[in-house]
């Protein structure tokens, strides 16, 4: 992926051919009126594409993914109660309001569903009890080896 201001390169490749598209329309003396009625844009997007100099100084708004947010200041608290097994946004949003926090409860919310879909370390599931029971009441020779040497230590991997 290039270095783009942009999340998404596909919005981006869309902005830099709109971008280029105006401007060689204009070097060719079209009037931004006729450009916008041949490319079927508003007089708005055609004014904005024009007076950009280049298709980065159109970036601003949620394809801006290096821009500060209201929240920010806030992240390292929920990021502690989530680690401490709080996910309910709605309690965290009421936490954080007293601290100060000014934003919606979509923005925590919004923050909070990330890190529910982001992937997650895996970790081994200790064994049940009756596993543990039916390993100590069995033959140590009727056992595998992994269950041999979980046997003596059963909330580690081996």
């Amino acid at each position: 992926m290039t270095d783009s201001p942009w999340r998404s390169e596909r919005f981006a490749n869309r902005v830099r051919a709109r971008h280029a598209t105006v401007h060689a329309l204009l070097e060719a003396g079209h009037r931004r009126r006729s450009i916008g009625r041949q490319l079927n844009m508003t007089h708005r997007t055609v004014k904005s594409l024009a007076d950009a100099a280049k298709p980065e100084d159109l970036f601003r708004g949620q394809w801006q993914h290096n821009r500060t947010s209201v929240l920010d200041e806030y992240k390292p608290y929920l990021d502690e109660r989530w680690d401490e097994g709080c996910t309910n946004a709605w309690k965290l949003w009421e936490e954080i309001v007293p601290l100060g926090y000014r934003g919606s409860y979509g923005r925590v919310s919004a923050y909070l569903r990330e890190k529910r879909t982001s992937p997650r370390p895996v970790t081994a599931q200790p064994p049940a009890p009756r596993v543990v029971t039916r390993w100590n009441l069995s033959r140590p020779e009727t056992l595998t080896e992994i269950e041999q040497l979980r046997q003596g230590r059963p909330c580690q991997l081996p």
